[in-house]
């Protein structure tokens, strides 16, 4: 018991424990869709791209938080103009997005003259995660979580069935554009204690692991939340323990864990097993 306790006497630790805790709700509600539509590059786009953002506002003595919200606020409308194109696949603007807005991030962290590492952004420093972090960083996933619960219906009709979706009324578009604007407060919740680099870990592998398991939409969306709190307290005592990187570990938790499940799951998903998730 002592070994459970003892990472958490500090203060600093504690609210780390609560931020994991706050990632590990969010993440794997708004990744079970990223997962359902394909969307994981994306996910991996906007985890580097608001690398721009932090560096800017870092740069202007504000919060990093507030320059990750914007850069990634910046990406979605700029992949929702640019992917109209249709001479441009929506895979290849994403590419270039995310590419982009990381090199503007790794070059203005690089200029700053004040001792910062780059990995501290990318891989995340739970020493700097502060109480009003938390709350930001609450209200943020609160209002993502009610805005998935909020669109639920239509999130399925959009991800199941396009064209029905578009047949009874359901504005698919701009579905997709909200589910954008989620995968950003997704990577902007996670900065302090993963980094924008392991944000899109916990976006996406506690949802795919769920998805082993799950024959409903809910059933996915409870595990996943599960499987996500699980590995973020669990890889954040890991890491105090073996005195290693918590972004890191908690990544690494989590890979085991979706190995471990998708072996065990093997002979249930053969073939003439599988039933479609709805």
């Amino acid at each position: 018991m002592h070994w459970l306790t003892e990472p958490f006497q500090t203060e600093f630790m504690q609210r780390a424990f609560v931020a994991a805790i706050i990632i590990g709700v969010v993440a794997p509600v708004v990744g079970t869709w990223v997962v359902l539509r394909r969307m994981a590059n994306l996910g991996d786009a906007m985890s580097h791209g608001t690398l721009a953002g932090v560096g800017l506002a870092y740069a202007a003595g504000i919060n990093v938080l507030f320059g990750a919200m914007g850069a990634g606020l910046l990406i979605a409308v700029l992949l929702l103009t640019f992917s109209s194109n249709r001479r441009l696949g929506q895979e290849t603007v994403i590419t270039v997005l995310g590419t982009a807005f990381f090199a503007l991030g790794v070059v203005v962290i690089s200029r700053l003259d004040t001792g910062v590492e780059l990995t501290h952004f990318l891989f995340g420093r739970v020493l700097t995660v502060t109480w009003g972090d938390i709350w930001l960083n609450l209200g943020l996933g609160g209002g993502a979580v009610l805005v998935v619960l909020a669109l639920f219906g239509e999130l399925r009709l959009a991800t199941f069935d396009h064209v029905q979706a578009e047949q009874v009324g359901v504005r698919v578009e701009l579905v997709q554009a909200v589910l954008v604007l989620l995968l950003a407060v997704v990577v902007v919740i996670s900065l302090r204690a993963v980094g924008t680099v392991m944000s899109v870990t916990m976006l996406v592998t506690p949802a795919a692991t769920a998805r082993l398991l799950a024959r409903t939409l809910r059933q996915m969306t409870v595990l996943g939340v599960v499987f996500g709190v699980t590995e973020g307290v669990g890889g954040l005592m890991l890491s105090y323990h073996l005195e290693a990187a918590p972004g890191a570990t908690i990544g690494l938790l989590s890979a085991a864990v979706f190995a471990v499940v998708f072996a065990i799951t093997l002979p249930r998903r053969m073939p003439h097993h599988h039933r479609p998730l709805g």
